[in-house]
């Protein structure tokens, strides 16, 4: 059984179905998960912190929206995963988002906050706020762009993407768990900053190295829009 297969089946156990879903119903979620992460290796194309294809998770805030005349994507809910986190995906399964318990306190109002900020994504209604590029013993891990959405109730949504690129070696595994807590723990050796253009803006990076109980290098660069420093 190949490590895709494997994943996908731990993730799938821990996944509470909604009323009625069969059997089948699961098996051909796996195959359409299955499908999906093989089209990604080569692709790479925009996710929404689908776990298995260990994508960030984004923030959702409280509150309703009210949306006219608009044509929106159909965002639906599937259930909990074994973390207790909720999962919401559209008809295609071309966006799966995971958003923490905390995060979602009535599942239908975040659902229509999911809708209208796919619609902005579609309609280039975003603005960058910021660059993570994670590197691993040299190679490129992933790089992730935060984006600032604004709801027509005049809320502000931040939300992480992941872009085109990246290995993804450490995606949930034991490795990006230590790494997260060295982060957590406190700043790593400083390398200094760099300045990079990005979406015809020119951004700041501070670099910082960590090292990880087994000697693998971890290069972590932020970077910010230049003109907001």
């Amino acid at each position: 059984m190949s490590k895709n297969i494997k994943n996908i089946d731990r993730y799938l156990k821990g996944v509470v179905p909604p009323e009625h879903f069969s059997h089948q119903n699961r098996q051909q979620l796996r195959r359409e998960v299955l499908k999906e992460i093989e089209r990604r290796k080569t692709m790479f194309v925009r996710k929404r912190a689908w776990k298995v294809a260990a994508v960030l998770a984004i923030v959702i805030a409280a509150g309703a929206i009210a949306v006219v005349g608009v044509n929106i994507s159909k965002i639906y809910y599937y259930g909990k995963n074994d973390e207790g986190s909720h999962i919401f995906h559209s008809e295609d399964w071309e966006t799966v988002v995971t958003l923490d318990d905390d995060k979602v306190t009535d599942v239908e109002q975040t659902r229509q906050d999911l809708e209208e900020i796919e619609l902005l994504y579609q309609q280039g209604k975003r603005k960058l706020l910021k660059v993570e590029i994670t590197m691993t013993d040299g190679t490129l891990e992933m790089r992730v762009h935060v984006y600032k959405y604004e709801l027509s109730d005049g809320r502000i949504i931040d939300m992480r993407e992941g872009v085109p690129g990246g290995a993804h070696a450490l995606a949930d595994t034991a490795k990006w768990q230590e790494w997260r807590q060295l982060r957590k723990a406190g700043p790593g050796e400083d390398l200094g900053t760099y300045e990079e253009v990005v979406e015809d803006r020119v951004f700041s990076f501070k670099r910082e190295k960590y090292f990880l109980s087994d000697g693998t290098e971890i290069i972590w660069s932020v970077g910010t829009p230049k003109d907001d420093q």
